[in-house]
C-alpha cells in the first residue's frame, strides 16, 4: 500500500516554453512541499515509511506485570516474554513465548491486518473468538512493540486528527473505536516521545496507559525506539520492551491462516442480574448476588447497618444499597467493610463513600482504597462521581468490636490466611457464627478431603483466637465450584485430620 505521503502528486498542466522556466516551475513546488510538510509527515518519513513489499522483524525481550488475586494491593505477577516482531504499514505479526514464574512457558501467536485479527492465545492451540472491540484494541495494542503500524493509521486518517502542542511535543489525536489515543512527536527530532491512551477500568475509573519511547537506533533509513516503558494504571504499574536485532526483509511471511468463514463475534451480553435476600435471624441477613456468585452480609444494629462485601463494581454496590434499604428503610449504612482487597470483595465500595459510610479497613489496604474512592470515572459515571463525598476510613489493628445487644467481632488475621496480608473474618459470639470471604473449600457432596493452606489458615486463627464457632459462612463462590457456602464447622474439622 502507497501511503499518501510517499509521493507528492501535482495535477497541473505546465507548458514548457523554456528551460529556465521549468527550473523555476520546479524550486517554486519545492518551496511549497517544504513549506508544508507537518511534524507528522517529518515523523513518518524518519519512523513510518517502509519500502513497498518489506517487512521490518526484530527480535524482544518483555518484563510484564500484572495486578490480580495478589497478597497485597498493588502487588504485581511478574511474567517473562520473548519473540520475534514483524511489521509495516500494513500488516503487523507477533509470534512469542511467556515464562511464569513457576517456569511454564506458553505460546502466542497473532496476525493482524485490514479487517482481520488472527490469534492464538497463551495456552491455546485454536484461533481465539475475536470482537470488533478486540480488533481495534490491537491496533492500539500493536504500539507496544513498534509505533509503525499505528502511526501509519494517524497518517491515513488525517482529516480525522486534532492537534496541540506542549512545550516539548506536537501531539495530534483521534479516537480509536471509543478509546481516544495521543500521538506526541519530539519537536527536536521529529520522532515519537509518547503514545498515550484512556480507558476505562470498573474497578480503577479512568486509566491512562502510555508507551515511553527511547535510545532510538538507526537501520539504513529507518529509525526505531530500542527500549519502550509501559505505564499501566496511571503509571501504578510498569512494563519493559527491549528490541534487538532489527532488520529489513521481504513481507512473504505468514504464521495463521484466515479461515474462509472468518467473522467477528457479537459481545456477550453482561449476565442478567440476579439477587436473593435471605434473613438468618432478626438482625443478620445474606444478600446473594447470583450474577457475579457473591454472598453478601448485612448487619442490623440499633440504629444503623453495616455491609460486609460488595462485589466488582459501582452498579453491585448500589444494588447492595437498594436491598439493605428495604431491610431496615430508615437506618443509613453506617459501616461498609470487605474481608480482602480482591474485586470480588471491595468493588463497589465507592457506592458507600457516596452514601457516607465509613469504610474499614486495615492499614494494609488503606492507600489502595484512598486510591479506588478517590478515582475519576468520567467515562462510566457512578453516583460518586456525579456527587463527589468525601472519603471516611477506619482502621482496624487487631480486632474491632462493633454492637451492644447485637454484637459483631472483627478480627484481623492477615497473612495467617495464607491468602492475603489484609484478611478480615468476622465472628458473631451469641450466634457462634463465622462469616469469611473464600478460605473454605467443602465440597457439596463426597469425601471430605485434606485441608488446603487457606483452611488450615482459617482453623489455625479461629483456634488461636478461641473462637466457639459452629457455622461457617462463605462469601464466594456462590455455586460454581461445587463447594459448600454454609459450613457447619466439623466439616472444617475433619480436613484438619
Amino acid at each position: 500500500m502507497r501511503n499518501k505521503y510517499t509521493t507528492l502528486n501535482i495535477k497541473q498542466k505546465v507548458r514548457i516554453y523554456s528551460i529556465p522556466f521549468l527550473i523555476i516551475s520546479v524550486l517554486i513546488v519545492t518551496m511549497e512541499s517544504f513549506s508544508t510538510t507537518t511534524p507528522l509527515k517529518k515523523c513518518w518519513e524518519k519512523q513510518g515509511k517502509i519500502i513497498d513489499k518489506n517487512l521490518v522483524t526484530f527480535y524482544f525481550n518483555e518484563e510484564l506485570n500484572k495486578l490480580g488475586h495478589n497478597f497485597k494491593p498493588w502487588e504485581k505477577t511478574k511474567y517473562s516474554i520473548c519473540g520475534n516482531i514483524w511489521v509495516n504499514q500494513n500488516r503487523f505479526l507477533k509470534n512469542d513465548t511467556l515464562t511464569t514464574k513457576r517456569k511454564r512457558k506458553y505460546y502466542s501467536k497473532i496476525e493482524y491486518y485490514k479487517n482481520t485479527l488472527l490469534h492464538v492465545d497463551y495456552g491455546k492451540k485454536t484461533l481465539s473468538p475475536i470482537t470488533n472491540k478486540m480488533y481495534l484494541e490491537q491496533l492500539i495494542k500493536s504500539a507496544r512493540y513498534s509505533p509503525i503500524y499505528l502511526l501509519n493509521y494517524f497518517v491515513e486518517n488525517t482529516n480525522k486528527l486534532a492537534t496541540k502542542t506542549s512545550p516539548e511535543s506536537n501531539i495530534y489525536s483521534i479516537n480509536i473505536g471509543e478509546i481516544p489515543v495521543e500521538l506526541h512527536i519530539n519537536k527536536s527530532t521529529n520522532l515519537i516521545n509518547k503514545i498515550t491512551y484512556l480507558t476505562y477500568d470498573e474497578l480503577y475509573g479512568d486509566v491512562v496507559t502510555s508507551y515511553i519511547y527511547s535510545s532510538y537506533k538507526k537501520s539504513k533509513t529507518l529509525n526505531y525506539p530500542s527500549k519502550i516503558k509501559i505505564k499501566k494504571i496511571n503509571e501504578k504499574v510498569v512494563d519493559k520492551v527491549a528490541i534487538y536485532n532489527l532488520e529489513i526483509i521481504p513481507d512473504k511471511l505468514q504464521l495463521l491462516y484466515k479461515p474462509n468463514d472468518y467473522r467477528f463475534i457479537t459481545s456477550k451480553p453482561e449476565n442478567k442480574t440476579q439477587i436473593k435476600t435471605e434473613k438468618y435471624n432478626d438482625f443478620i441477613h445474606f444478600i446473594n448476588l447470583i450474577h457475579t456468585e457473591d454472598k453478601i452480609m448485612v448487619v442490623e444494629f440499633e440504629d444503623f447497618m453495616l455491609v460486609a462485601e460488595a462485589p466488582l463494581n459501582s452498579r453491585n454496590g448500589e444494588l447492595i444499597i437498594s436491598e439493605v434499604k428495604k431491610i431496615a428503610p430508615s437506618k443509613p449504612i453506617k459501616y461498609f467493610v470487605f474481608g480482602h482487597h480482591h474485586p470480588h470483595y471491595l468493588g463497589g465500595v465507592r457506592a458507600f463513600v457516596h452514601k457516607e459510610a465509613t469504610i474499614l479497613c486495615t492499614k494494609i489496604s488503606k492507600e489502595y482504597i484512598e486510591y479506588i474512592g478517590n478515582a475519576s470515572h468520567s467515562i462510566q459515571p457512578d453516583s460518586l462521581h456525579f456527587e463527589p463525598k468525601k472519603l471516611k476510613t477506619q482502621t482496624i489493628q487487631d480486632s474491632l468490636i462493633i454492637g451492644n445487644k447485637n454484637k459483631l467481632n472483627i478480627y484481623f488475621i492477615g497473612e495467617k490466611s495464607a491468602h492475603t496480608k489484609d484478611y478480615l473474618i468476622y465472628y458473631f459470639p451469641k450466634e457462634k457464627l463465622l462469616f469469611q470471604d473464600d478460605l473454605c473449600w467443602i465440597p457439596k457432596t463426597g469425601v471430605i478431603g485434606k485441608a488446603n493452606a487457606r483452611q488450615r489458615g482459617l482453623y489455625n486463627s479461629i483456634q488461636e483466637l478461641k473462637l466457639n464457632v459452629k457455622t461457617i459462612i462463605q462469601s464466594w463462590p456462590v455455586e460454581s465450584h461445587k463447594v459448600k457456602t454454609i459450613i457447619p464447622f466439623q466439616d472444617l474439622e475433619k480436613s484438619m485430620q
